[in-house]
């Protein structure tokens, strides 16, 4: 599916004063919103003169920055006081402002920088992304790559922003899994896994060169939190703490053949997460939708028909999720019908794994294990 990002040729309502580039969570918060309430990025794209021209200008002072503007647009919670996140090209542009934390970048590779109205920028999907690795780290960075390249976007409500989240507080929510403030909704991609290894490709340093060795574990139209998750689980190599399962194939459509027809009654089946190596089908049964009986016969059929043409399935859950034995286990049939064995000898593995899944976990906003 195309990633859907459009140009917004006529801003509305009042417009900030000067050139202001938001970064890290303000970019993050903004960008969620953008998402919820239009369901895809409605900014607009600058070609790398304007990019240049916008960093080397960008020197807001207080007079520049008008919160409620920052309010109505995303970029700043109206009820949560948090550190204004800017971007500037150079440290001398920096000023003495309370309430605003500063970033220095002298150079950023193109595409980095969108419009989202006269004299206010944000850095693009590609560019968060990167910028999250650098102050974050990279398993953070793949986890917000995961979230923008899938068909959701995490609520920007609360005082803790994931991946920004701190799990101690997470740990003080009162709902069983997830605090009251974390939500999702469905929306448009605005990433692909290509397009982020394109832009990963032109950026210098360490941090950048390793998170585009991830981007080959990246999903597409995932549909919740916890499927991303499972995947980034199942994907990532061993030293992650992954179990080095992938590629997947999201959303994949098999067409059966007249016997699985026969048997099934259906024409085809949707995957939700296909191993083609394996011919090994995961599904994640989130409960809404599989519980009620019509959910229970269609899977039934589904999975009879996968079986005739020969596919494995398998059905995780949020439980399953957390017991690393038993994912481990799933892991080795998997490698096991793809002909390969199963070689996790990474020292402490387990604590690795489970800490991986606690690092995904507060990255979509929920509780450790």
């Amino acid at each position: 599916m195309a990633v859907k990002i459009e140009r917004r040729n006529e801003p509305t309502g009042e417009q900030l004063a000067a050139s202001v580039i938001l970064t890290g969570v303000s970019a993050l918060r903004m960008m969620r919103a953008e998402r919820r309430q239009m369901g895809y990025i409605s900014w607009k794209d600058l070609n790398p003169d304007e990019e240049r021209r916008v960093l080397r200008t960008s020197s807001p002072s207080t007079e520049d920055i008008y919160l409620p503007d920052l309010v109505r647009i995303g970029a700043k919670s109206g009820e949560v006081q948090e550190d204004l996140c800017l971007l500037v090209g150079s440290a001398a542009q920096r000023r003495r402002m309370p309430g605003v934390g500063w970033s220095v970048c002298s150079g950023l590779p193109a595409g980095s920088i969108l419009e989202v109205e006269p004299g206010v920028y944000s850095l693009s999907p590609e560019a968060l992304c990167v910028a999250v690795a650098r102050e974050v780290g990279c398993i953070q960075a793949f986890a917000l790559a995961q979230e923008l390249c899938s068909k959701i976007s995490l609520s920007d409500r609360g005082k803790y922003l994931p991946p920004y989240t701190s799990p101690v507080t997470n740990k003080l929510a009162k709902d069983k899994d997830q605090p009251a403030d974390v939500g999702y909704f469905e929306v448009e991609p605005v990433l692909t896994p290509d397009r982020l290894a394109d832009y990963l490709a032109t950026c210098k340093g360490s941090t950048a060169k390793q998170l585009q060795r991830l981007c080959p574990y990246l999903s597409e139209n995932l549909l919740s939190p916890m499927e991303c998750i499972m995947l980034a689980l199942f994907s990532l190599p061993f030293p992650y703490g992954g179990f080095a399962c992938g590629p997947f194939k999201t959303d994949y459509k098999i067409e059966f053949d007249d016997r699985a027809q026969a048997i099934s009654g259906m024409p085809h089946a949707v995957c939700d997460a296909y191993q083609e190596a394996a011919r090994f089908d995961l599904e994640y049964n989130g409960e809404l939708g599989h519980s009620s009986r019509r959910g229970r016969i269609h899977d039934e059929k589904r999975n009879t028909g996968l079986i005739t043409m020969g596919i494995e399935v398998a059905t995780v859950n949020n439980e399953m999720l957390c017991d690393m034995e038993a994912m481990e286990a799933l892991a080795w049939r998997m490698h096991q019908r793809m002909r390969k064995r199963y070689r996790n000898r990474v020292d402490a593995r387990r604590k690795k794994q489970e800490a991986l899944l606690n690092t995904l976990r507060a990255c979509f906003g929920l509780k450790p294990v």
